[in-house]
């Protein structure tokens, strides 16, 4: 019996090295190519989007939101202090909490499912973090050639196949890199 508790305290110090190298892992992958939002410092592109889904995907507890939250805000203070534009600095970044939040939840809701499921869910939830964004933008951060809710729409609509694009090619890679690496998300949560 001792022999048996043991092996399962074993397990599970291993599950939560895991877990805890794993959030650090995304923490770091969020950090580096949050810098440059579209590879603007010649980097990768932003990973934000796929990195709160990811975390949700994999680490699933909510308690873990905020800290990932003050990353990308500290982050993004640090992208401004290097030129990057900060018109996205304004009472609209808020917004960014249930947005984000959206992407994280999503990622929980399917985290049991296969990879239909995953690739719903990066759909579905890129949608939701991007209106819920650019309606924090029109409502406290527009620009003056974009007054009307309609001009706002034509402006900002061109973006979201990108930041789509983007999240889905690195989700993607995670969940290869899960499946490669024989990681099993059940054990990470």
């Amino acid at each position: 019996m001792n022999d048996k508790m043991m092996q399962m305290g074993r397990s599970l110090e291993s599950a939560d090295r895991r877990f805890w190298v794993l959030a650090a892992a995304l923490a770091l992958i969020m950090a580096v190519t949050r810098l440059g939002h579209f590879g603007e410092y010649g980097g990768p592109v932003d990973a934000s989007w796929a990195v709160f889904f990811l975390a949700g995907l994999w680490l699933r507890d909510l308690r873990l939101f905020p800290g990932f939250f003050v990353l990308a805000w500290v982050t993004d203070l640090a992208a401004f202090a290097l030129g990057t534009p900060t018109n996205c600095y304004s009472p609209a970044y808020f917004f960014l909490i249930p947005a984000y939040g959206a992407l994280w939840v999503a990622g929980r809701s399917v985290a049991d499912g296969g990879y239909g499921r995953i690739a719903l869910g990066v759909a579905a939830s890129a949608l939701v973090t991007f209106v819920i964004a650019n309606v924090g933008m029109y409502f406290f951060a527009a620009s003056p050639a974009a007054a009307t809710p309609s001009a706002f729409i034509v402006a900002v609509s061109g973006y979201f196949p990108g930041y789509l694009l983007t999240m889905a090619l690195y989700t993607a890679f995670g969940v290869l890199a899960e499946a490669a690496f024989g990681l099993r998300r059940r054990v990470l949560a």
